[in-house]
Formats: structure tokens, C-alpha cells, sequence
């Protein structure tokens, strides 16, 4: 299942009120928009609901309206509104048929099992999809579930070749975390066809290596070994380890790991990265952002970016961009979906991506976000 629409708010009535407005995703997207616009809290709306939902953080106040469209293209539409840490309303339909409708402690849930709607008195602060799982009489409550419990969110600017895991989790713990890329290379190690597409991609995105390799390494300020990456260049003689690794190189080369090794995986999921390629030069961040897009088209995996890189927004098809504006406290959304002639007309204007955001083209004349 994949998020396919979001209408957000939060702080109704009072002065830091804020509002995200018609979003609309396809398997890929990029998200772009001028600096303080909302890219980042928009980031963080999805990854807290997920979040939420999955029980992986307490709830938080907020009000969502989403579309989810399953795998058998069946689309849900999901409601739900937080206030003072309770669940104030909470609602699914499929179509017209509402399968879902509670307000505070009461309600009504659809059975599939007795094909009924049946009463339901949940605690006030706990989401329906989160205490009602059966996977035969409420199927629609564990997609919605099981795409929470499969997100995965990543801060492209916060991964650093110094930063380790110092606890040894399982993998599938680790995935969230680009601190874990030793942890999870030492996996991937094992297994040749993993190994040839890491090494291949990181050469693909302009850093050409024949080998990468794990090792535990005694750092100062650690008590204990910890793991550390390194790849070897091809016109050097000797390794270049992680520590020495700039932080574009080492943010790169983590996410094409952990992109491999989901891959590897065959997971279902949505994936998220903030300021993708940031810290990177215009020629590997282009470069990353089209390889991500390659090898995830065609895939199950979901896959949002952010960025405002003029030159990594240029090198991204048209069809796959949100262009982000804000008013005050509106967020405003215009994509293919809500937009799509002057999306269209664009097109044949020969003029960039970039110019479409910088030149407010994209908004229809006379139109007043307020």
C-alpha cells in the first residue's frame, strides 16, 4: 500500500496554526520548494503519523486527511484528528462505504468476518489500526498497520562518517538508522550479487571503486570496537576508510547500502529522504537522485525526496515533482495531479524544471493562497 494524498493541520485558532494542502504521490516523487517554505515539517508530518501509528512514539496532536491506494488498487481514505493527546475522530472509508467511525471512546468497525458493522469502545488515547488487528475481520485496519510499521524516514544532512551505531541490533532494526551502513555492509558482504550492485552503483554516481570492505576498529573516545566502512578508489593503492570519507561521499555511499540491502530484501515500503544529495557536488547529487529513481521504478518501494537543488530539480522528470509554496501558515501544493495543464504547457516552454519553481509559473493567474 502506497500514501497517495495528505491534507494536514494543526493548531486550529491559534497563532502558530499551519496547514499543508493538497499533496498528491505517485510511486516516485520529489518535493521542492524555496528555503523555510515546509519541506522538512511536511517530512516530518508523514514520518510522526507513521510513527504513530506504529507505535514506534506517543501520539500527537494534529489532524490528518489521507488516501491510501492498496495493492489491488482499492483506495482508503483515512481521517484522523488528535486534540490534547486523545483521539477526537478517527474514520476509514473505501468508496462511500465508511468502515471506520469513531469519535473519543465510541463507535462503529466494520467486520468482514460477521459483515457487520459492530460497536467499539477504544481507550481515548490509542488509534484503532493499533488495537483492533486481525488480519481476516479488519484487513483494511492491518494494510494500514503494516505501511506504518514499514516506513522508513532518513535526514540526508545528519548522516557523518563519525557517527556509529554502538548498539548491535538486529538489521531490520537498524534500517531507519544511515549510522548503521557498517552494520548493514557486513551483511551485505555475504552476498556477492549485493556486494557487485553496491559497488557498481557508488562507481555509477562518480565514485569509481573496485572494493568495499568492514572491519572493527578501535576509535578514540570508545571503549568498545566499533565497525567501520571503507572502499577503495580505482586509481588508488590503499583503502580510504570511513573516517576519512568526506560527509557528501560517506551520505551517499550509506544510502546506497541500505537502498541495496532493501532491495535485497524484496520489503514493501515507503521510503523518505530529506534534502537528498545535499552536501554532494551538482554532478553526484544529479547523479544519486537519477540512480534512486532507476532502480526504484518498477519496485514496491515508495519513494519521496526533498530538495531545493536547482540542478538535481532539473534532472528529475516533470510527472514526479510537488512544488511546495507557502503563504503565511498555508502550504500549498501544485503537482501533475491538481495541476496538470500548466504542468503540461510547460513542457514545451524548453525552459528547466527549476524555472517552473523560481518563475511561479506553476500557479494559475490571479490565484490567492490566502
Amino acid at each position: 500500500m502506497i500514501l497517495t494524498k495528505l491534507n494536514y493541520r494543526e493548531n486550529e485558532g491559534m497563532a502558530n496554526y499551519w496547514k499543508i494542502d493538497d499533496l498528491h504521490f505517485g510511486m516516485l516523487n520529489l518535493i521542492i520548494a524555496l528555503n523555510a517554505t515546509g519541506k522538512t515539517r511536511l517530512v516530518n508530518v508523514i514520518s510522526n503519523l507513521a510513527k504513530i501509528l506504529s507505535k514506534k512514539t506517543s501520539i500527537r496532536n494534529g489532524i490528518w486527511d489521507l488516501e491510501f491506494k492498496t495493492d489491488t488498487n482499492e483506495k482508503y481514505k483515512y481521517k484522523l484528528t488528535i486534540v490534547n493527546r486523545q483521539i477526537k475522530k478517527e474514520e476509514i472509508k473505501i468508496g462511500a462505504k465508511i468502515l471506520l467511525k469513531r469519535e473519543l471512546d465510541k463507535g462503529t468497525i466494520y467486520s468482514y468476518k460477521s459483515k457487520k458493522k459492530l460497536r467499539i469502545r477504544p481507550p481515548k488515547n490509542e488509534l484503532i489500526p493499533q488495537v483492533r488487528r486481525d488480519i481476516q475481520e479488519f484487513p483494511y485496519l492491518e494494510e494500514i498497520f503494516e505501511w506504518a510499521d514499514s516506513f522508513l524516514g532518513y535526514q540526508f544532512t545528519n548522516v557523518r562518517p563519525n557517527t556509529f551505531l554502538l548498539v548491535a541490533n538486529e538489521a531490520e532494526e537498524n534500517l531507519e538508522d544511515l549510522g548503521a551502513t557498517p552494520m548493514l555492509l557486513e551483511r551485505a558482504l555475504k552476498d556477492k550479487n549485493i556486494t557487485k550492485s553496491i559497488i557498481e552503483d557508488f562507481t555509477c554516481i562518480g565514485y569509481p571503486i573496485n572494493k568495499v570492505s568492514v572491519k572493527s576498529t578501535l576509535v578514540s573516545g570508545i571503549a568498545n570496537p566499533v565497525l567501520m566502512t571503507s572502499v577503495q578508489e580505482n586509481d588508488l593503492e590503499c583503502e580510504i576508510e570511513q573516517l576519512t570519507m568526506s560527509q557528501g561521499m560517506y551520505r551517499a555511499f550509506s544510502m546506497i547500502v541500505i537502498l541495496n540491502y532493501i532491495l535485497h530484501q524484496q520489503k514493501k515500503c515507503t521510503i523518505v529522504i530529506d534534502d537528498v544529495g545535499e552536501g554532494l557536488d551538482f554532478e553526484r547529487s544529479s547523479s544519486l537522485t537519477k540512480l534512486l529513481i532507476k532502480k526504484l521504478k518498477g519496485t514496491e518501494i515508495q519513494m519521496i525526496m526533498t530538495s531545493n537543488d536547482r540542478f538535481l530539480i532539473n534532472t528529475v522528470p516533470l510527472k514526479y515533482i510537488n512544488i511546495l509554496e507557502r503563504k503565511s501558515h498555508i502550504v500549498k501544493s501544485y503537482n501533475y495531479h491538481n495541476s496538470k495543464k500548466i504542468f503540461d504547457d510547460f513542457k514545451y516552454t524548453g525552459l528547466n524544471n527549476f524555472d517552473l519553481l523560481s518563475s511561479k509559473m506553476f500557479r494559475p493567474n490571479g490565484e490567492d493562497l490566502g
